[in-house]
């Protein structure tokens, strides 16, 4: 997988800057030498940064517009996802795909709410934590945004708007595999996020999580 594989972070910087250099910092440590594209809407240091400016507003579509520019610039077989609000195991970023025509997301996902004294175990699994052929996804987004306008502050949960709520996912069912680990990628939803609410289990709860520890242990790192 060495040299066949990058990692794309798109952020509207909406977090507060103390928590995202934590999760960065999180990110440097495990991922090893896999090189970093960063696409944000203020500037960072991180990995090769590309800022497209905080006046688009924040959006699903600008998050995906966003994703489609850091997959352009990325040039490797797949690439690896992570977002400003979550923590990674190292073992994530070993995940090696079979597949070219698949979208291979995390299943064990777990979320830490600000106010909750407790990690709750994801609905589904999502878009923070996935690894996709950069090919098969670029030409997935290069399809959906035909027509539309570089920015869109106002489709907040695209593609859903655009299907008119047909179609709530880049990829079809059929294009997704879950896969496992060890150690699960943890979520940690503050109130600066750009979506406060995500589904989870709410009769699934748990006070630690292999290798991140307790609830108490997390907030005194990260919170």
């Amino acid at each position: 997988m060495k040299n066949e594989v990058s990692i794309f972070f798109c952020s509207s910087n909406r977090e507060k800057p103390e928590f995202e250099n934590k999760i960065k910092e999180n990110i440097l440590k495990n991922c090893g030498d896999i090189p970093i594209i960063s696409v944000t809407q203020k500037p960072i240091d991180f990995g090769r940064n590309i800022c497209v400016g905080d006046d688009i507003g924040v959006s699903g579509f600008n998050f995906f517009r966003q994703t489609q520019i850091a997959l352009e610039e990325a040039k490797t077989r797949f690439v690896i996802s992570v977002e400003a609000d979550c923590l990674y195991p190292p073992e994530y970023f070993e995940f090696i795909p079979s597949r070219d025509d698949k979208c291979y997301r995390l299943e064990n996902l777990f979320v830490l709410r600000i106010k909750r004294d407790c990690f709750h175990k994801k609905l589904t699994g999502a878009t923070h934590a996935q690894i996709v052929n950069r090919e098969f996804y670029l030409n997935r987004l290069n399809e959906l945004f035909k027509g539309e306008e570089k920015w869109d502050p106002d489709q907040k949960n695209f593609p859903k708007e655009k299907f008119n709520k047909h179609r709530e996912d880049i990829f079809t069912k059929d294009e997704i595999e879950y896969f496992t680990l060890p150690s699960p990628v943890l979520q940690v939803k503050s109130r600066d996020s750009m979506r406060f609410y995500t589904a989870c289990h709410e009769d699934k709860t748990y006070n630690s999580l292999p290798h991140w520890g307790t609830v108490k242990q997390m907030r005194e790192k990260y919170l």
